[in-house]
């Protein structure tokens, strides 16, 4: 999520719940940061977008701008500043606590899709910041757990369909979906990103509810969260990529979001999508794989 939609579900938790939820180590790093800096998330976000924009960062900037971001609820994008440092220049300075440096190279090291290709590809290229786009205002319009569980529960095959336990899903073998071997992930990749996947995905998921007899409202209530969550993810891609208009953006997305935010960005103008199985077999020159 962005750090403005953590810090809104904070201000209205009587009404979506804690954040803490979706974003727990997000918000206390936020309010911590917040207090040493005396800013509100606000205040450090325009500040932090306000130092992006100078050009020729030393140091001491990215320090300060790590601290911004982190009182902004943005913590990757910290870690985007805290990657372009030289590991010397990692310490505690210019608004960085001892505390938050543990827990930036803590950050740093972690090993999933926003550090190890988001940040990781940022900092390499040289970009300042990363946008999230993930949702969970949309949370308050879906049906309890408890009714989704008894609809599923009630209706043969939806189980195995949401648990993609059936044939069709089954493209690549159950052992290599299990990622043991580095070997086995770019199968796994390709398969995930295909348009097969996605509509076989999206059926299990969406149009399995609407066929359904015995999930009646609450399965088209689930059905309409879910559209109105990945519809606000894709107004927050096209909202981010505004600025660089005729530039290239790397999105990353749950394989589960990806036909639904692929399909709501097909009908913005000026927006092309570059499908992944192509890029991927494309191999450019100097890419061994």
């Amino acid at each position: 999520m962005s750090g403005e939609q953590v810090m809104a579900l904070d201000a209205y938790a009587a009404y979506h719940g804690t954040a803490g939820r979706y974003a727990g180590p997000t918000l206390s790093m936020a309010k911590a940061a917040q207090a040493d800096l005396k800013l509100t998330a606000s205040q450090a976000l325009v500040e932090a977008n306000s130092l992006c924009q100078k050009g020729g960062l030393t140091p001491a900037n990215r320090r300060h701008l790590a601290s911004l971001f982190v009182a902004a609820a943005e913590p990757f994008s910290a870690t985007v500043q805290w990657m372009r440092l030289a590991p010397a220049e990692r310490i505690a300075a210019d608004g960085v606590s001892p505390a938050l440096v543990k827990t930036l190279n803590s950050f740093a090291g972690l090993r999933n899709e926003i550090v190890s290709m988001a940040a990781r590809v940022a900092a390499d290229v040289g970009l300042e910041r990363l946008y999230g786009a993930g949702d969970h205002l949309s949370d308050v319009a879906s049906p309890s757990s408890e009714a989704m569980k008894a609809v599923v529960a009630a209706e043969p095959g939806l189980t195995d369909l949401f648990n993609h336990n059936t044939p069709e899903f089954r493209a690549v073998p159950e052992e290599a979906m299990k990622l043991a071997a580095a070997s086995e992930i770019m199968s796994v990749f390709k398969w995930k990103n295909s348009l097969r996947f996605g509509r076989l995905d999206a059926d299990a998921q969406c149009q399995s509810m609407l066929r359904s007899d015995k999930a009646g409202r609450t399965g088209r209530q689930w059905v309409a969260a879910w559209e109105a969550q990945n519809l606000r993810m894709a107004v927050a891609i096209r909202e981010a990529t505004a600025p660089i208009a005729g530039g290239r953006a790397l999105l990353i997305v749950g394989a589960a979001h990806k036909p639904y935010v692929e399909a709501y960005l097909r009908t913005f103008a000026d927006v092309e999508l570059v499908s992944v199985p192509a890029m991927l077999e494309a191999k450019p020159a100097g890419c061994a794989e």
